[in-house]
């Protein structure tokens, strides 16, 4: 995943995720050991009121394939599980974010392409804070509290 850029800001790297599709139990696309861009076109894609450039799926995988399925707009994390659940549609998000409910069994995920769909968080902050000892001890205690409770995370360089 590319690092982001703004000027006069500075992007501090957290870790690195995969995103996963989501599909309700049962969907035929489960049958599946991945899905690729032409998965998502027969069903509605349920993200976030995002922009397609901050939406990876859209942006890395659906848009270069040309695949432009209908959309579903949800606020919440739990309301697009409920969406997928309900099968009102598929969904990508992260791994870490969507753990519970799938060991509850709400919804089944499967990998977005045959590599995986993996992006990065950093944070964001002015280059005028970035050297100040606060703003290095929020960024390393931010990311040891990732590595000791988000499942599924990697070291982002």
């Amino acid at each position: 995943s590319e690092t982001p850029h703004h000027k006069g800001v500075l992007f501090s790297p957290l870790f690195r995720y995969e995103m996963l599709a989501l599909m309700a139990t049962g969907h035929p696309l489960s049958a599946k050991a991945y899905l690729t861009a032409k998965d998502f076109a027969h069903d509605p894609l349920v993200t976030y009121p995002a922009p397609d450039r901050l939406l990876d799926v859209v942006r890395r995988v659906l848009k270069p394939a040309g695949v432009v399925p209908e959309r579903r707009l949800a606020e919440l994390t739990i309301a697009i599980v409920q969406l997928v659940a309900s099968r009102k549609g598929l969904a990508a998000l992260p791994d870490w974010a969507v753990q519970p409910y799938l060991e509850r069994g709400y919804v089944v995920a499967r990998p977005i392409t045959r590599k995986g769909l993996w992006s990065g968080l950093y944070t964001a902050s002015r280059n005028s804070d970035a050297t100040r000892a606060f703003h290095r001890d929020f960024v390393d205690t931010l990311r040891e509290q990732a590595f000791m409770t988000l499942p599924g995370i990697e070291p982002l360089a």
